[in-house]
């Protein structure tokens, strides 16, 4: 199979290409975001006080925190639920899994790949969702300016490899829409 994931149908759409596995950690993750998203919109509180958040929604004002927070205040639930919407497209797109299909689904090595087709509003949100979990990525692997992660786990190694394989995602779905 091809390193790339993403091609360019002649009707405009992209086709997109992954391994039951891959796309079962795009369902997880995504799902993950979703969940969370939902609860920061629902709960102004917990947004004011998760980091990620702050990641996800920058300052509009950063030399003002006043007119930042009045800004963020009157914003913040509608961007959080449109990022929300935005995940929730790229579920839809992923379908459901194996396990939620069917019960008796074969296991995922006798799975076939997972190709799905996206229009121009699909497109855009793919590539907001998987800034968004990059995002959310960097903030729990307390990914500093420069690029150190500061965070020392057990999950770490994981977790940094999820956020280099997204950025792989993402950069081969702008390099595709961009040719």
């Amino acid at each position: 199979m091809s390193d790339q994931r993403f091609t360019r149908q002649l009707s405009g759409a992209l086709l997109a290409r992954f391994e039951p596995i891959e796309a079962d950690l795009l369902r997880l993750a995504t799902r993950q975001l979703a969940d969370m998203l939902d609860a920061g919109a629902a709960d102004v509180q917990l947004a004011a006080s998760d980091g990620v958040f702050g990641r996800l929604l920058p300052d509009a004002y950063r030399d003002d925190d006043e007119a930042a927070a009045e800004f963020r205040r009157f914003t913040s639930v509608n961007l959080l639920e449109r990022k929300a919407q935005n995940a929730q497209i790229v579920l839809g797109s992923l379908g459901a899994d194996a396990g939620e299909a069917d019960a008796g689904a074969p296991d995922s090595a006798d799975r076939q790949p997972v190709t799905i087709t996206l229009d121009a509003d699909a497109v855009q949100a793919w590539l907001r969702s998987l800034t968004d979990l990059r995002l959310t990525l960097a903030d729990r692997l307390q990914i500093a300016p420069d690029g150190v992660v500061h965070l020392d786990g057990d999950d770490t190694p994981f977790l940094r490899e999820l956020y280099e394989w997204l950025g792989m995602l993402q950069e081969d779905l702008v390099h595709t829409i961009d040719v």
